[in-house]
C-alpha cells in the first residue's frame, strides 16, 4: 500500500521540481507515507489537508500548494508542517489537480477507493439513523397495543394510529434493507 502512494509522491515531486513548496511537502509526506489520503474533494472533517496543483502543459492562477489545519488555509509549508506535527499522526487528505496524464492514472485507484469509502461512511451514517426511527416506531406501536389492551373505548382511534406505525415500520424496514443491499454492493 505505501509502495503506491511513494510511487505518486515520487513522480509528483519529479513534474514539480521547479516548484520548492511542492518539494519539502512531498519529503514530508515521504518520511511516513500511510498518512497520505488522496482524495477527489477535502471533507470538512479532516485535520490536516492540502491541494497541489501540478501542471505541466497549462498555467493556472492558484497557488501551486496550499495546506490547510482544521479547515484553516496555511499557505506556507514549512508552518504547515509544524503545526501537524502538533496535531499527531492522523491522516493527511491530499486533492491532486494536474494535467499529467500518468500521474491521473496512478491517482485513479486511490481517489476511487476515497469515493468508496465516502459512500459507505454515508449509507451507514443513514442506516443508524433509520435504525433510531425504527425504534421509535416501535416504542410508539407497543404504547398503542397497551393503550388498546387497557382503554376499550378509544380502540377505533387508536387501530387507526397502530396501522399508520405499522406502515411507517414497513417503510422504514424497506428503506432499511436497500441500504444494506447498497452497503453489500459496495463491500465488494
Amino acid at each position: 500500500m505505501n509502495e503506491g502512494i511513494e510511487k505518486i509522491l515520487i513522480y509528483l515531486g519529479r513534474i514539480s521540481s521547479n516548484i520548492p513548496a511542492i518539494q519539502v511537502i512531498v519529503g514530508h509526506l515521504l518520511a511516513r507515507p500511510e498518512r497520505a489520503r488522496f482524495v477527489r474533494q477535502i471533507t470538512e472533517t479532516g485535520e490536516l489537508a492540502m491541494t497541489i496543483s501540478a501542471h505541466r502543459r497549462i498555467e493556472l492562477p492558484m497557488a501551486p500548494w496550499q495546506g490547510y489545519i482544521r479547515g484553516v488555509p496555511v499557505p506556507d509549508p514549512y508552518t504547515w508542517i509544524e503545526a501537524a506535527r502538533g496535531l499527531g499522526s492522523g491522516e493527511v487528505q491530499i486533492r491532486i489537480s494536474t494535467d499529467d496524464a500518468r500521474l491521473l492514472m496512478m491517482l485513479e485507484p486511490w481517489v476511487r477507493d476515497d469515493q468508496i469509502r465516502a459512500e459507505r461512511t454515508q449509507i451507514q451514517d443513514r442506516v443508524k439513523h433509520l435504525r433510531e426511527e425504527v425504534d421509535q416506531v416501535l416504542d410508539i406501536y407497543n404504547e398503542l397495543r397497551h393503550l388498546m389492551a387497557v382503554d376499550v373505548d378509544r380502540q377505533s382511534e387508536l387501530s387507526q394510529f397502530l396501522g399508520m406505525a405499522e406502515g411507517e415500520m414497513h417503510q422504514l424496514g424497506s428503506e432499511l434493507n436497500r441500504l444494506k443491499e447498497r452497503l453489500g454492493e459496495t463491500s465488494g
